[in-house]
């Protein structure tokens, strides 16, 4: 099925394929679930997440962008609704339904003829305060292969779900991507000699975060097409174009000469053009050096590593959670309280918090670190802390939530008390209840 919200726009350098939900989701469960909103549609600062990506890719002047949703339930139709009436900036966007079950580069195949040139693809929990240009002029001048988006992890959770961070090889003289692997407390760690006779400097990183932002030529989608066994692009399509700079069996093997012979390359145009120009130069010719390969790949891959600002995912809960504390946090330049919230006199309400249009909270409420949806009623006497409260939600009087995500449509009763929570759409959460670290999904099933 196919979306498309029909406004003028100017044709940009680069498409955008933006990876808007699908597959298994049991990361975010249950708040991702059928009965509340997709994930690309979860509040962040009581805005869609998706929002986010958005308007990094405005940023970037990028006006084309393909969004990629599970076909099943739901979620088409709510992302569509909000692109075609909630959404206000000045992307095109094209809202693409995928199987539920394909990996991501099964999902790029099935969009094959909707590629025309190079392409980003951006995960729509990015949240990121890079400056778009920075990496794409980096892209423009080197003009790899591919350019993929490495960060210095920055949330307070990171790690908690993610497990171990990958290891992740950067040649430090042109800064090429020439190993990631996943990390594991139980594998020793090796390398081939073929990498170390192409790159004999590799700094290996273990504290970098996946941003999962890879900008590709046109001609890497054609690859993809063709070779069905490629069905992620993190873990399979990363690891065959990093590899393929230094093997030359799995170059040959992949016919990828082809594949890259039929896109001429930016730096070769503009040397057929130029009159100064010798053929007869060589790079290695400065630096001949016997004992490295001679081995001229088609494919060359970047690692832009982002420092000293911002950059996470939304990928998990607790990510998600911090997500929204960073996005209210002191400082931010947000509406904090709406002309249309109800406040009762003596509720409090810290700068490190946010509450949605149309709201009431009582009085001798307080609440802190914490975003606070549409339409929500908060009774006498609340605490709230640490928490996300999507839209709709009702809580009773003299309730205490820390560190609990509730999403829309769910009640929490007199006097219940949650600490770390997950509250699943309409779930009801019993007066006096006092529960701590559950799931608490639809008719009254926990999962620890």
């Amino acid at each position: 099925m196919l979306f498309e919200k029909t406004r003028h726009h100017k044709l940009s350098e680069f498409q955008a394929v933006v990876l808007a939900g699908y597959g298994s989701t049991n990361r975010l469960y249950p708040i991702s679930e059928e009965d509340n909103v997709p994930k690309a549609l979860l509040p962040v600062a009581n805005k869609p997440i998706i929002s986010y990506t958005l308007d990094w890719l405005e940023k970037a002047g990028i006006h084309d962008a393909i969004l990629l949703i599970q076909a099943s339930g739901t979620a088409h139709q709510k992302l569509s609704t909000y692109i075609s009436r909630g959404y206000q900036g000045s992307v095109h966007c094209n809202v693409v339904t995928v199987d539920e079950d394909c990996g991501s580069a099964d999902a790029l195949r099935s969009i094959k003829d909707k590629i025309e040139r190079d392409f980003i693809v951006v995960p729509c929990d990015l949240i990121t305060d890079l400056n778009p240009r920075d990496i794409l002029d980096i892209h423009r001048v080197e003009d790899p292969t591919m350019t993929a988006l490495f960060y210095e992890s920055n949330l307070l959770e990171a790690g908690k779900d993610d497990g171990l961070a990958p290891y992740v090889g950067i040649d430090p003289i042109h800064s090429s991507l020439v190993y990631k692997v996943r990390r594991s407390e139980d594998e020793d760690f090796s390398m081939r000699m073929s990498l170390l006779n192409k790159f004999p400097r590799v700094r290996v990183h273990t504290d970098l975060g996946d941003a999962h932002l890879y900008i590709f030529k046109r001609w890497v989608i054609d690859m993809v097409a063709d070779k069905e066994n490629i069905s992620s692009i993190s873990e399979d399509l990363v690891p065959m174009l990093v590899k393929c700079q230094y093997q030359k069996k799995m170059v040959e093997r992949e016919k990828v000469n082809g594949y890259a012979s039929a896109q001429k390359s930016l730096l070769a145009t503009a040397l057929s053009l130029s009159t100064t120009a010798s053929n007869d130069i060589d790079d290695d010719l400065f630096s001949p050096d016997p004992t490295r390969s001679n081995f001229k790949s088609p494919v060359t891959t970047r690692a832009y590593i982002y420092r000293g600002g911002f950059c996470g995912r939304g990928n998990t809960i607790a990510s998600y959670s911090d997500l929204n504390r960073h996005e209210t946090k002191q400082g931010a330049s947000i509406t904090r309280i709406p002309s249309s919230a109800e406040v009762a006199p003596k509720t409090q309400v810290g700068n490190d918090s946010v509450i949605g249009e149309h709201t009431k909270i009582d009085e001798r409420s307080s609440v802190k670190k914490s975003c606070v949806g549409a339409h929500c009623i908060i009774g006498k006497n609340v605490k709230i802390a640490n928490s996300v409260i999507m839209d709709n939600v009702i809580i009773g009087d003299n309730a205490k939530v820390d560190g609990c995500v509730i999403c829309n449509n769910a009640k929490v009763m007199e006097k219940a008390v949650l600490k770390d929570c997950d509250v699943a759409g309409e779930y009801v959460v019993e007066k006096e209840s006092q529960v701590k670290g559950e799931k608490l999904v639809a008719f009254r099933e926990a999962i620890n």
